[in-house]
């Protein structure tokens, strides 16, 4: 009995128990910036109300240009973010971009009676603004604590980011639509509802800025372990065998400018454009999609609440199937089952409630793999000291698909209805 509470404690005094709370605490940081994916849910509650204040005319196609927005700002700061973290340090840029986003919220308050551009610099440009800052901190700090484990200290990390919407889809619709109101056709017009929906940014944005400032005080950094250091050329080879470092000048890396003449960078690049196409427009449209023949506002909340915890398990999933088997592995299960998935989307109206839920929940369980897989592959690949800056340069490429969807739905909506749309949409699976 003594011997097994004697290794008991020996384990527990093994944990780097300050690594368990800058998971925590970045997983907690990825969860309010996560309510990215709720902005399928949000778009059919502003759209509404900005149609019955100032723009009659304004349609979901229109207004997914807020999510472009904020889709290709993500991709010009995140390159950047990396030389604004290695300026200001890991902990301040969180700081930051915390409070940057939350402001971003906040003033959305204000810009919905000045029409959608202003509506995409404060709730797209100005959120994704932050949200790009604060975002690569987390990640590379919780890599930092568990060199040996990094797939599955991604998952947790991103696993956050993830299940924003399980939590922000619930208290959105609690706040605006607790009766369960109907939209009328496409959109609501209720005048309850909508007196609500400004209110609402405000709300959103204290609940960030509090989960966030009390995160980032448990986000702290390890120490540098000057037993990973080699201390001669045979040592150092065998350590780099071993383990990747993030720590000194004994780790065999890749800069960012010789990262770009690598093809691994852009097969990398390219894997990501593909599924941030399927990621953008299936979170941007699941609940238009679903109005069309369901008259549940309550049920499809629902159901974007619940994917986020597919969406969060599913990061979890393909960060242990990566560290079990490899990337390549991971990243060919994931693209054949959206590619399936996509395609077959149109067809759950036949099925009613129920199709519609298990495709959704589904394809949300399935995205998120490249999402959970690519920083550790890309610190694995390139080395920690610059992985940060050079997964950072991978978010360039969510400009075009970004730019593709905000401009391109409108069209393939018109000419091809949600079968057409999503057809087209798999072939980037």
């Amino acid at each position: 009995m003594s011997g097994a509470i004697d290794g008991f404690v020996s384990k527990s005094q093994s944990i780097p128990w300050r690594g368990v709370l800058a998971l925590i605490g970045g997983f907690l940081i990825q969860l309010s910036l996560g309510s990215f994916y709720s902005f399928g849910n949000m778009m059919t509650y502003l759209t509404s109300y900005m149609r019955e204040n100032g723009s009659p005319d304004l349609t979901y196609a229109d207004f997914i240009i807020v999510q472009s927005v904020w889709g290709m700002t993500q991709g010009i700061i995140m390159p950047i973010s990396g030389f604004i973290i290695r300026f200001t340090g890991p902990r301040p840029a969180m700081f930051l971009g915390c409070t940057i986003f939350s402001v971003g919220a906040a003033t959305t308050y204000y810009t919905l009676d000045m029409g959608l551009p202003w509506v995409a610099f404060t709730y797209g440009f100005v959120s994704a603004l932050g949200q790009g800052i604060a975002l690569i901190p987390t990640m590379t700090i919780g890599m930092r604590w568990f060199p040996n484990h990094k797939g599955i200290a991604m998952g947790v990390v991103v696993g956050g980011f993830g299940g924003g919407a399980f939590i922000f889809n619930q208290i959105q619709t609690a706040i605006l639509n607790p009766d369960n109101i109907a939209p009328d056709g496409e959109y609501f017009t209720n005048p309850e509802l909508l007196a609500r929906v400004p209110t609402l940014m405000l709300i959103l944005a204290a609940i960030y800025i509090s989960i966030q400032l009390t995160a980032c005080c448990m986000v702290t950094e390890p120490a540098i372990n000057s037993e990973l250091v080699p201390q001669s050329e045979e040592m150092e080879e065998e350590r780099n065998k071993e383990i990747l470092m993030d720590q000194t000048d004994g780790e065999n890396y890749v800069t960012p400018r010789e990262a770009l003449k690598k093809k691994e960078f852009y097969l990398l690049w390219m894997t990501r454009f593909s599924v941030v196409m399927i990621t953008q427009s299936v979170s941007g449209f699941y609940k238009a999609f679903g109005q069309s023949f369901i008259a549940d506002d309550h049920f499809l909340s629902f159901v974007g609440a619940v994917s986020s915890v597919f969406n969060c398990s599913g990061r979890l999933f393909y960060g242990v199937l990566m560290d079990k088997t490899n990337y390549k592995t991971a990243m060919n299960v994931e693209t054949v089952c959206l590619t399936l998935l996509v395609a077959s989307l149109p067809v759950t109206n036949y099925g009613g409630k129920i199709a519609f839920t298990i495709w959704i929940w589904a394809i949300y369980s399935t995205f998120p793999g490249t999402y959970s897989t690519q920083p550790a592959v890309t610190t694995q690949t390139f080395g920690d000291k610059y992985g940060g800056t050079i997964y950072g340069f991978l978010f360039t490429c969510d400009i075009i698909p970004n730019l593709l969807v905000g401009t391109l739905s409108r069209s393939l909506l018109y000419y091809g209805g949600w079968n057409g749309f999503f057809l087209c949409l798999s072939g980037f699976g």
